[in-house]
Formats: structure tokens, sequence, C-alpha cells
């Protein structure tokens, strides 16, 4: 396991790490990234989290060995 640490695209700014074995899209917006995690969330639904990073700044960290 490796974490990736993200800034969390909300009011406050943490971070939030990211196991990137367990990324299965990424897909970018305006104003930020949403990274997808096999990890349904309370209701079924896909568990994402939005981050500040750019899609190539995402891609490149989660690639990166």
């Amino acid at each position: 396991m490796r974490p990736v640490p993200f800034h969390y695209a909300g009011n406050n700014d943490p971070i939030v790490l990211i196991n990137p074995e367990h990324v299965v899209a990424v897909r970018a917006f305006t104003n930020s990234t949403h990274i997808y995690v096999s990890v349904l969330g309370k209701d079924a639904s896909p568990s994402y989290y939005p981050v500040r990073e750019t899609l190539e700044e995402v891609v490149s960290l989660l690639t990166a060995s």
C-alpha cells in the first residue's frame, strides 16, 4: 500500500490519502478532479473524493513508483 496525499476540494483544505490500488476512475471538472475508489458508499453509491489537483497531476501522482 502506497497512500498518496491529495488536497480535498472543500471549504477546509485537509489532506486525503488515497491508495492507488483502489482507484477505479478519475474525472476532471472545472474546479476539481474526482477520484473514484472501489469502496462503495453507505447507500451502495460510488465513492469519490473531489481534490484540488488537476487531472494531469492526479494521474502523475497515482502512477508514480
